[in-house]
């Protein structure tokens, strides 16, 4: 008998045929299949055959499918049980399985396995008598030993390369011709896929994991979002970002084995489920290094950095959704620890909706008690030999100890505490400066401003009365925002940044070159400086690397009447490296840590003494 008419005789019997994986995913089934349990092709294929079962009977056929070789290995195995319908509906069915001839040596657990179906009530009329199932069953045996890998490899749609790269189903699944396969449109209109990335979705890696944890293997998941992708969606706009969701979907595929899981559960969370993996913390550093690679998207380079938990069977665990959890609070300490990073779950990580309560509530006695204090960087002007500047941080001490900004901030954000911390940071820094501003007109104090702030649509009024109450000239005071504030579509940020502009207040682009904005973008804002993102200063090692793009941002944005500041400037290889190519200002730990408003005279020095030690080595 022919291939191509075994693949005809599979594709036209009227019994329901179907071809599982050795880890029991669908990998072919014919019309009639489809017809039985009301599902298409396209949502079936790669999908845990656990779910054309009933809940009461998904345990008994995988000791039907366990026991298969156990005696004659190709000898047909029947089950009887309850099937389940796409619309919910159950049905008495009738099973026949026969493991698919495999090399030489393969186990039983490492071949592929044939089932015919007979379901009560819902036999095509065609279907009479069980020599079909036999022979049916028979036929999709014969079509496996029919294996062409330059079939597989020619097959040609995203739908065969899904399929076809299965770890062990490569051989069983060339037997299913390429024409019996959904097509790229076929898969994402799925419901078991993702329509925008192809990936599995939510209930396809449940199904997944499901069967996963039956098995004794190792099982790891690793949850992640991308960081910040509301402002990444905003700026870039719908149709750029939906390309930078493919681009971490194709990034996340390569960065696995081929029998591994990637699915997408909406918007920026994605899920990846390791099996058999002996290294699965590999796998997270390969990954993060992976989606950090900057990449271009709607005209902008942009850098996306992922939050990752990582969670991994134990003894203990008890079904998936405990793993899911556990990746969860993993992810959230990642995230609120920084962000763009990963972690491993630990067990303290699941008190963290609790830590969060409890420090919302001790932040908003904080605010309300008046403990929110200042402390102050010097910026150094290296063409004057002089502090012409100090950056205004939040300070929260909590219990002898001062929170990092990085884990109260973000409470701050989510608990909305932010615009009354804002308001007082700013109000406290106008006064506590004011003196030393007024020593000389072009002496300033810089303020970081949330986005959050923004949604205040009076925002910019308050800036001036507080300016106005405590007797500083607005030129005096600069609001630094990050790159994505500028680019929220859905707020008035730039009619109140041009307000501000008009009255006097200066701005500044924090964190500038981290993805967001381009050069050719910054003519169009309303701006006064750009600060160079201390991730850039990091790359100054010995001060003799060629970094062409430091030369690039400084004149461009000298071109457009910009100042530039660098920060987080560390060594003095780093400074004379940025001094060298026309950097205004500069900032960082090799000046002055942040200090109280009382030590501004020791800071002072301690930055000149610095500024002097720079020129020297000149």
């Amino acid at each position: 008998m022919e291939s191509g008419l075994a693949h005809l005789l599979l594709e036209h019997s009227p019994d329901p045929l179907l071809l599982l994986d050795p880890d029991g995913s669908i990998s072919f089934l014919n019309a009639a299949a489809e017809e039985l349990f009301g599902y298409s092709r396209a949502q079936l294929l790669g999908a845990d055959s656990s779910l054309l079962l009933a809940e009461d009977s998904r345990e008994p056929f995988h000791g039907v499918l366990a026991g298969l070789g156990a005696s004659a290995p190709r000898s047909g195995q029947p089950f009887a049980g309850s099937g389940r319908r796409a619309d919910g509906t159950e049905l008495p069915v009738e099973i026949t399985c026969s493991l698919l001839p495999s090399d030489a040596g393969a186990g039983p657990a490492a071949r592929s396995v044939a089932l015919s179906v007979r379901g009560a009530g819902h036999r095509p009329a065609a279907q009479s008598g069980n020599r079909h199932a036999g022979t049916a069953a028979a036929a999709l045996t014969f079509a496996g030993t029919y294996t062409d890998a330059g079939a597989v490899a020619g097959a040609g749609t995203a739908a065969d390369a899904a399929t076809h790269r299965r770890r062990t189903a490569a051989a069983a699944s060339a037997a299913v011709p390429a024409a019996f396969i959904g097509h790229d449109d076929q898969m994402r209109a799925g419901v078991l896929r993702d329509p925008l990335t192809s990936l599995p979705n939510g209930t396809l890696f449940n199904e997944r994991l499901a069967a996963a944890l039956r098995r004794p293997d190792p099982v790891d998941v690793l949850l992640l979002n991308v960081d910040d992708f509301k402002n990444l969606n905003d700026m870039l706009g719908r149709s750029s970002a939906d390309e930078l969701l493919m681009e971490v979907a194709s990034r996340l595929r390569n960065c696995v084995r081929p029998h591994d899981t990637v699915a997408r559960l909406g918007g920026d969370e994605f899920v990846v489920l390791l099996t058999e993996c002996l290294n699965a913390d590999a796998v997270a550093k390969r990954i993060a290094e992976s989606l950090y690679e900057p990449l271009r998207v709607g005209g902008s380079l942009v850098r996306p950095g992922v939050s990752m938990g990582l969670a991994s069977r134990t003894p203990g665990t008890l079904d998936g959704a405990e793993l899911l959890r556990q990746a969860d609070a993993a992810m959230t300490a990642a995230k609120t620890g920084g962000k763009n990073a990963w972690l491993r779950f630990r067990p303290e990580m699941l008190n963290t909706v609790a830590a969060k309560a409890d420090g919302q509530a001790g932040l908003r006695q904080a605010v309300e008690l008046g403990q929110i204090s200042v402390h102050y960087q010097p910026v150094v002007s290296p063409g004057l030999g002089a502090v012409v500047q100090f950056e205004a941080f939040a300070r929260w001490e909590r219990h002898g100890r001062l929170v990092p900004p990085n884990q109260f901030l973000p409470v701050a954000e989510q608990s909305g505490l932010i615009r009354e911390i804002g308001d007082e940071v700013m109000r406290r820094a106008c006064a506590e400066i004011r003196p030393w501003l007024a020593g000389d007109a072009a002496y300033s104090v810089a303020v970081n401003v949330s986005g959050l702030q923004f949604q205040n649509r009076d925002f910019a009024t308050d800036v001036l009365a507080i300016v106005a109450s405590t007797g500083v000239d607005p030129r005096q005071l600069v609001l630094e925002l990050t790159e994505s504030v500028f680019f929220e579509s859905d707020s008035d940020v730039l009619r109140q940044l041009r307000q501000l502009r008009e009255a006097g207040v200066r701005i500044a682009m924090d964190d500038f070159g981290t993805g967001y904005a381009s050069l050719g973008r910054l003519k169009e804002l309303p701006l006064d400086k750009v600060k160079i993102d201390r991730s850039f200063v990091a790359m100054i090692k010995t001060g003799q690397e060629q970094l062409p793009f430091f030369g690039t941002m400084i004149n461009a944005a000298h071109g457009l009447g910009l100042k530039v500041t660098a920060e987080g400037i560390e060594t003095p290889a780093q400074a004379r490296y940025l001094m060298d190519r026309g950097c205004d200002s500069l900032q960082g730990y090799l000046f002055a840590k942040p200090a109280p408003a009382s030590d501004l005279a020791g800071t002072m020095e301690s930055a000149l003494t610095a500024i002097d030690k720079v020129d020297a080595g000149r």
